[in-house]
């Protein structure tokens, strides 16, 4: 798995950044945890979804 990729808008290293969001649903005690990956690029602020293959999952 690559840890950089190479940014479309400015040429710059993007790295693999994983975001975790917790989700309370009303009626159900037990809060649900979703992680998502995305591409940052810290040179430009550019971000786009991972693809699964891409983060591991």
């Amino acid at each position: 798995m690559p840890a950089t990729k190479e940014c479309p808008l400015c040429g710059g290293n993007m790295k693999l950044r994983e975001t975790k969001s917790v989700v309370h649903v009303p009626g159900n005690r037990n809060a649900t945890t979703r992680a998502t990956w995305e591409w940052v690029c810290p040179d430009c602020d550019y971000f786009e979804e991972a693809e699964e293959a891409e983060s591991g999952r």
